[in-house]
């Protein structure tokens, strides 16, 4: 019987699980959804390894639910870091008045450059690789704060309303 590299099921079930402890999360309902909408906004930024970092320092700052900002940073996943990188890219290319086909045109050399600088690493393949991979970060990083900024618009409404019925439920009871 061969088995999928991850149990769908049991992914629901946590997620799931994750979204009822949002909810229950004893704040009003705008921290608990501004929270869970800064996590989304850094979730589409492309800064890998900070993302929680960075959301949860401005979850402090803000005075909002950490929790609910951690819990928006699972947006950002390896199931949907390809589709965010390239609205991110595509969006930043336009906003600066570049092409946004050149990455692929640059992408293959900028991925050689960079295996090449991870499996023999100088000083000359590190300048190299920055130098290739400048023209696309710098979108990257624009279209990021962008697509962020309108995911966690987007993201903040709905989840305002769900915190808000699902404590009234509670209350009530």
């Amino acid at each position: 019987m061969s088995r999928w590299p991850f149990d769908a099921v049991r992914l629901h079930s946590r997620l799931r699980y994750f979204w009822r402890r949002l909810l229950q999360l004893r704040a009003t309902p705008h921290e608990v959804a501004l929270g869970f909408a800064i996590g989304v906004f850094t979730a589409c930024t492309p800064f890998l390894g900070i993302q929680t970092i960075t959301a949860c320092a401005l979850a402090y700052l803000l005075r909002v639910s950490m929790p609910a900002a951690l819990l928006g940073t699972l947006v950002g996943n390896p199931l949907s870091w390809p589709a965010i990188w390239s609205a991110s890219y595509v969006f930043g290319a336009l906003l600066l008045g570049l092409d946004p086909t050149y990455a692929t045109d640059h992408l293959s050399e900028t991925a050689n450059v960079l295996g090449d600088t991870i499996s023999a690493p100088s000083p000359e393949k590190l300048d190299m690789a920055v130098n290739n991979l400048f023209p696309i970060v710098e979108p990257m990083i624009v279209g990021g704060l962008l697509v962020g900024l309108i995911a966690a618009v987007f993201s903040y409404y709905p989840t305002r309303r769900a915190v808000r019925v699902f404590q009234r439920h509670r209350n009530a009871n």
